[in-house]
């Protein structure tokens, strides 16, 4: 038999049928046939390939709109593969700073100096990428949208002048917004969303070695602003460069 009903299907593919459904909705995985009296929906066989496939992507955390992609098949698909195991080593190595993060404080290691300046900060218009995050997931949403950033410059052409940054308000909430941004040389592409760096003074503190110590240099950088007695400014801006990450609080004029 050719033809399956969802349930003979759902239980070969080993999905649910509300799965399956789901799918149809989406427009991801359609039925064969779709009875117009009963709405049953049928399969075929060929399409059990296909369906096992979704199941596997799905379980490596690819999402539906890049899954269709990959069904598309060509170049796309491989760029999208790509991208996804970018994505997975970036959250592998993520997961390494915070257990190197909890090793330091299983061996009480005492905490980081950090270099701290006040500086001048030029008009700078960059590339970007909005963000809109829970607090629990900002790091590793913010390292997504970064990865993500990074295939936008490769696809329009564009080299970065600088290093990989992003904003945050000044005081955060359960959601947190911001844009993840990279400067490059020349003129961005008109098809490219770009943003403006704030202006002015700002305190720099640099955090050398695990991200998870990062709040210690916020709190050096603050310590110098309440000693310049003027109040800080935001967005607050961090800038990302392999072993370190330099925090930026600009000051109110």
């Amino acid at each position: 038999m050719n033809e399956l009903m969802i349930g003979e299907f759902a239980r070969r593919c080993r999905l649910p049928v509300s799965t399956l459904r789901y799918y149809d909705r989406i427009r991801l995985l359609v039925p064969a046939v779709v009875d117009p009296g009963s709405g049953y929906r049928r399969y075929t066989i060929d399409q059990l390939p296909v369906a096992v496939l979704i199941s596997r992507l799905r379980s490596l955390g690819v999402t539906p709109d890049r899954i269709g992609r990959v069904l598309a098949g060509g170049p796309a698909a491989s760029a999208v593969l790509a991208g996804e195991r970018r994505r997975v080593a970036a959250e592998i190595e993520l997961r390494r700073e915070r257990l190197r993060g909890l090793d330091e404080l299983l061996s009480e290691s005492p905490p980081a100096d950090h270099e701290v300046d006040v500086v001048g900060l030029a008009d700078r218009e960059v590339v970007a990428l909005p963000f809109l995050l829970p607090l629990d997931e900002l790091e590793a949403g913010v390292t997504r949208r970064i990865a993500s950033l990074r295939s936008v410059l490769r696809r329009a052409g564009h080299e970065r002048s600088g290093p990989w940054g992003a904003t945050f308000p000044l005081d955060l909430s359960d959601e947190v917004s911001g844009f993840v941004f990279a400067p490059i040389a020349g003129e961005p592409r008109d098809d490219l969303d770009t943003a403006w760096l704030p202006t002015g003074r700002a305190v720099a503190a640099v955090h050398r070695g695990n991200p998870a110590g990062l709040p210690m240099a916020y709190r050096a950088a603050f310590a110098v602003v309440d000693d310049l007695g003027v109040a800080a400014a935001g967005p607050v801006i961090e800038e990302y460069s392999p072993g370190s990450i330099r925090v930026l609080v600009p000051l109110s004029r």
